[in-house]
C-alpha cells in the first residue's frame, strides 16, 4: 500500500497522517446541508433501518424496536431526551453523524404499539417496528450506507484504484468543530481532572461561533465561574452542568465531571484511545506496513459483509496460513486498541511501548478512570468499502457555476465514511471542507 503524506495539520494532530491513493486537493465541500448527508444502518438481519422498514420481530419481549431518524443531532443526547419523554431507557447499536440525516434502530424499555410516536423533539422521529426479548447492544449492526453529496466542484471526481484503505477512527470521533475528546481523555486516563474541566469549558477552538468562543476565551482568563454561567449560551448545556457543580464545590473537579452523561464520560476515554490507535497505526505503517504479520500479532479473516470475524493470534503454527489469508484479500490483520489488560505482542508491543513513554501513560492506567475500566480490544489495521459508485455530475444549485456529485457508499460496521471520503477530496482543512 502506498504511502502519502496528509496535508492537512489536523488529521496529523488526530494520528491520520497518510492516505493510501494518489489524489489532490478538489475543493469538494460536504455537508453544506444536513441532508448532503445521509446514513442509514444496516442491521444484524441485513435490513436497511429508514422509511421502508415497516416491520422487525426480535422475540416477544418488553423492549420495542423503532426506527430512529435524526437531522444535525448528536444521537446521545437525543437518546436521554426519547428516553425522558417515555420514562424508559433507549439502546443503539452505533453512534451516527451529528451534522447529518441519520436512520437508525433503537431499543426502547417498554412495549409500545407499532407506529409512529408523538415526540415534541425537533428534528426527530420515532417510528415503532416491532418488539425485542433484548435490548440493542453497541456493535450490533453489519455496517452502515451513505449517500453523500459533495458540493462546490469545479470538475468531476475520479475514484483511485485501491484494495484496502486504512483503518483510522474518522474524524468525528475526535469532534469536528473542538477537536478535543482525546485531549479530555487524555487528562482523564492520566486523573488531571482539574485539566479535563477547563479543556471541556474553558479552551476556545478558532471554527466555534464568536460569541462561544470569546465566552470560553473570558473563562480561561479570568476563571470567573459565576460570570462564565451568565455569559455561556443554553445549548453550551453540558458545561453548564459542569461549571454549576464546580461552583457548588470547587476543590472537586471530578466530581463536576460527573455531572456529565456517564456515556459522554466513556467516550472522551474511548476517544484517547482511538487517538493512540491511529498513532499507532501510521507508525506501524512507516515502519513496517499495514498488510505484515508478526508472532504476536492478530489476523481475522472476513465475513461476507467484509468485517473480522474470529480474531486469531500468529504463532508458529499457523503464521503462513494467516499470512496467505491477508495476501489474497480474504482476511485483515489486527491491530490493538490500548486498554487494561492489554497484552502487547508482536509489532504492537514496539509502537505502543515507544508511543507511551511519549504520552506518559502505562497500561495500568486504563484500570480504574474516573470509576470505570477501560479494556482493550482489537481493530482492523484495513478495510474495504461492500460498495462505492460516484454519479454523474450535476449543476450545484447553492454555488453557481460549480458542480455537485453523489457518492455512494456502503461500509462494514466500525467504518468511517471520511475515512474514504478524505481519500477522494483530500481536504487541507476538513473542518472548512466539512468533515
Amino acid at each position: 500500500m502506498q504511502m502519502l503524506r496528509t496535508a492537512s495539520p489536523s488529521e496529523e494532530e488526530l494520528g491520520m497522517c497518510y492516505y493510501s491513493t494518489q489524489g489532490s486537493s478538489n475543493g469538494g465541500m460536504i455537508r453544506v446541508r444536513p441532508e448532503d448527508f445521509v446514513v442509514e444502518e444496516i442491521t444484524t438481519e441485513g435490513l436497511v433501518a429508514n422509511e421502508a422498514l415497516a416491520k422487525l420481530s426480535r422475540g416477544e419481549g418488553s423492549n420495542s424496536l423503532a426506527v430512529l431518524t435524526k437531522v444535525s443531532r448528536d444521537t446521545i443526547p437525543t437518546a436521554r431526551q426519547i428516553g425522558a419523554a417515555l420514562g424508559a431507557s433507549v439502546s443503539y447499536a452505533g453512534i451516527k453523524d451529528r451534522r447529518a440525516k441519520t436512520h437508525q434502530l433503537i431499543s426502547i424499555s417498554m412495549p409500545l404499539g407499532e407506529g409512529p410516536l408523538q415526540l415534541a423533539i425537533p428534528r426527530v422521529a420515532v417510528r415503532v417496528v416491532g418488539r425485542a426479548k433484548w435490548p440493542l447492544e453497541p456493535g450490533e449492526l453489519r455496517g452502515n450506507r451513505f449517500t453523500i453529496t459533495v458540493r462546490t466542484l469545479p470538475e468531476a471526481l475520479t475514484l483511485q484504484p485501491t484494495d484496502w484503505l486504512p483503518g483510522y477512527f474518522g474524524h468525528q470521533r475526535f469532534g469536528t468543530t473542538r477537536p478535543n475528546t482525546h485531549r479530555i481523555g487524555r487528562f482523564l486516563v492520566k486523573r488531571d481532572f482539574e485539566a479535563a474541566v477547563r479543556e471541556l469549558v474553558a479552551e476556545p477552538y478558532p471554527n466555534e461561533p464568536p460569541a462561544i468562543r470569546e465566552a470560553r476565551a473570558d473563562l480561561k482568563a479570568a476563571w470567573d465561574i459565576p460570570a462564565a454561567l451568565r455569559s455561556f449560551p443554553s445549548q453550551l448545556a453540558y458545561e453548564r452542568c459542569v461549571l454549576a457543580k464546580l461552583l457548588a464545590n470547587p476543590g472537586d473537579p471530578l466530581g463536576a465531571l460527573r455531572a456529565l452523561p456517564k456515556n459522554m464520560m466513556r467516550l472522551y476515554v474511548n476517544a484517547y484511545q482511538s487517538y493512540l490507535f491511529n498513532r499507532a497505526l501510521s507508525m506501524r505503517w512507516e515502519s513496517h506496513g499495514l498488510e505484515p504479520l508478526q508472532g504476536g500479532d492478530y489476523a481475522a479473516p472476513l465475513d461476507r459483509w467484509l468485517s473480522p470475524a474470529r480474531p486469531m493470534k500468529v504463532t508458529g503454527d499457523n503464521a503462513q496460513s494467516l499470512r496467505r489469508l491477508v495476501d489474497c484479500g480474504k482476511g485483515v490483520p489486527m491491530v490493538r486498541v490500548l486498554g487494561a489488560r492489554t497484552q502487547l505482542e508482536g509489532i504492537d508491543r514496539e509502537l505502543y511501548f515507544e508511543l507511551m513513554e511519549k504520552e506518559g501513560v502505562t497500561l495500568h492506567d486504563f484500570e480504574n478512570v474516573a470509576g470505570s475500566p477501560f479494556f482493550g480490544t482489537l481493530r482492523f489495521s484495513i478495510f474495504k468499502p461492500l460498495s462505492l459508485t460516484l454519479s454523474e455530475t450535476l449543476p450545484d444549485e447553492t454555488h453557481p457555476g460549480l458542480m455537485r456529485q453523489d457518492i455512494a457508499m456502503t461500509l462494514p460496521r466500525g467504518c468511517y465514511a471520511t475515512v474514504v471520503l478524505r481519500e477522494i477530496l483530500r481536504p487541507p482543512d476538513p473542518f472548512r471542507s466539512g468533515f
